[in-house]
């Protein structure tokens, strides 16, 4: 199987968000954008206590567009 230049891009971009998924899991931290919102520009570390959705969003679509990245080119 020949695996031309974006199938490789894919696949180290899904690991990237793999290892930034990994990272919220082991240190139980999500990254956000400051309280006042969408416009906001403060960027920060948030815990998971207090950013609880968010956490468990991060976590779960990080974690299948990661394997979907991946696995991707070896199915199609």
């Amino acid at each position: 199987m020949d695996m031309s230049t974006i199938e490789v891009a894919r696949i180290a971009v899904g690991l990237v968000i793999m290892a930034y998924v990994g990272y919220c899991l082991v240190n139980q931290k999500v990254w956000l954008r400051g309280p006042i919102g969408l416009f906001s520009g403060t960027y920060a570390w948030g815990s998971r206590e207090e950013n609880q959705s968010i956490f468990r969003l991060h976590v779960i679509a990080g974690t299948v567009f990661g394997i979907w990245l991946i696995v991707g080119p070896f199915l199609f």
